[in-house]
C-alpha cells in the first residue's frame, strides 16, 4: 500500500471479496437449516434421480419434470452439452468477452470454439449467426453476458431462433437472471415452448448463495434432456447440494430481500463509480464492469484496492485487457469501495 494510501485510511480488518460474483449475504437460513440437518445422513448415496427437487423446480417453472436435468453446477452442463451435441468435426459458437467456461470446454473436449465479436459491449446476435455453417452444432449465450452484465432482449432473442436451423442447439445461460429488472429481457420460456432447440441453464451459485456445493440445472425438451442425462455422471449432485437447492426454493422473502439490495447498490456503485470518472458499463447482473484507457491505470487500481484488503477481478482470462470486474456487496463494503477508489482517482 502506498504511503498516501496510508496515510488516509485504517489498515483492514477483513477481506472484501467483489472478485466472484457470489451472493455476498451467503446462503438463505432455510438452506443453511436443511444443510444442518442433513449432514449426519451424507453416508448415504444421493438419490440419483433427484425426484424431489426435481418436483419442486417443475413447479416453479411450470415445466416437466422430464424437461428438467440436474447437475453438479452449470460448468458441468456446459460440458455435458459439448459431449452430447457436438461430433469432433463439427463446431461451436459463442462470443468473444463472455464467460470464459464455454471457449475453455470446448478446448478440453477438442472442439471447435467461433467467438462472435460484441457490439457495445452486448452480444451481438448478427455477429453470432454471421459465423454459423452446416457444422455448427451449439451456441453458447450467456444473458445476462459475464462479465459485461448486459442483455439480450426477447424480440432479438425470438428473431434469431426463428432464422437458427432446428438441429442447432441453442444454450441460452441465465446464470444471473434472477437480478434482472430490464422488461425487455427474454420470457425463454416462453420461447421454448416454440422452439424445441433451446435449452436454459440456471445455477444455484449466484443469487441461492450455493456456489461451494456446485449445483445446477437445466430446462430442455423432454428429447434433449434424455440425451443429456445419458451423458450426466451419476450421483454428480450429491446430497447436501441437493437438500439446500431444495430448501433455498422455499426461501423466498430472502431470494426477494437479496435480489432488492443488488438492485440498490448496483444502482449506486453505477453512479458512484461514473461521478468518480471511470467508464461503466450498464448491469443487470450482481456485478459492474469498469474499464480503463491504460493497463498502467488498471493494474494501479487493482493493486491498490488489494492492498486495502479490495479483491476485485481481473479480465484477462474473458479476452478484456484494461477492464475490472467488481461484484457487488454489502451495503457497507460498497460504500468503503467507493471510499478509497476516490483516494485512489486523487493519488493517480
Amino acid at each position: 500500500m502506498s504511503n498516501t494510501m496510508s496515510a488516509k485510511t485504517e489498515k483492514f480488518v477483513e477481506i472484501i471479496k467483489l472478485s466472484q460474483n457470489e451472493n455476498p449475504f451467503g446462503v438463505s437460513p432455510l438452506a443453511l437449516k436443511a444443510i444442518e440437518e442433513f449432514y449426519s445422513s451424507v453416508y448415504r448415496y444421493p438419490d440419483v434421480h433427484y425426484e424431489e427437487l426435481k418436483q419442486k423446480l417443475s413447479k416453479k417453472h411450470n415445466t416437466p419434470p422430464n424437461s428438467i436435468i440436474m447437475s453438479a453446477g452449470s460448468v458441468a452442463l456446459m460440458d455435458m452439452s459439448i459431449k452430447t451435441f457436438v461430433e469432433f468435426d463439427e463446431n461451436i459458437i459463442t462470443s468473444e468477452k463472455t464467460f470464459v467456461a464455454y471457449g475453455l470446454l470446448a478446448k478440453i473436449n477438442r472442439r471447435e470454439c467461433r467467438c462472435a465479436k460484441l457490439v457495445n459491449n452486448t452480444i451481438s446476435l448478427d455477429n453470432i449467426m454471421s459465423l454459423r455453417d452446416d457444422k455448427t452444432k451449439l451456441i453458447f449465450i450467456a444473458n445476462p453476458n459475464n462479465p459485461t452484465g448486459t442483455i439480450i432482449t426477447h424480440d432479438s432473442f425470438k428473431k434469431f431462433l426463428e432464422t437458427m436451423p432446428s438441429q442447432v442447439i441453442v444454450v441460452i445461460d441465465e446464470a444471473y437472471s434472477e437480478y434482472v429488472n430490464d422488461p425487455l429481457y427474454p420470457n425463454s420460456l416462453e420461447l421454448q415452448k416454440t422452439f424445441k432447440n433451446l435449452i436454459i441453464f440456471h445455477t444455484f451459485s449466484k443469487i441461492y448463495g450455493l456456489a461451494g456445493l456446485r449445483i445446477g440445472y437445466a430446462i430442455a425438451h423432454p428429447d434433449s434432456a434424455k440425451r443429456l442425462e445419458q451423458c450426466r455422471t451419476p450421483f454428480s449432485v450429491n446430497s447436501l447440494a441437493s437438500a439446500a437447492a431444495s430448501a433455498a426454493l422455499d426461501d423466498t422473502e430472502y431470494i426477494r430481500e437479496c435480489v432488492s439490495i443488488n438492485e440498490r447498490e448496483r444502482a449506486f456503485l453505477y453512479n458512484e463509480l461514473v461521478n468518480i470518472g471511470f467508464n461503466v458499463t450498464p448491469s443487470q447482473g450482481n456485478f459492474i464492469l469498469v474499464e480503463f484507457d491504460t493497463a498502467d491505470e488498471k493494474d494501479k487500481i487493482f493493486t491498490l484496492l488489494e492492498g486495502e484488503g479490495i479483491l476485485v477481478r481481473k479480465l484477462e482470462p474473458f479476452g478484456i485487457e484494461l477492464g475490472l470486474r467488481i461484484s457487488v456487496g454489502r451495503p457497507k463494503d460498497n460504500q468503503h469501495l467507493v471510499k478509497i477508489l476516490k483516494l485512489i482517482k486523487k493519488i493517480l
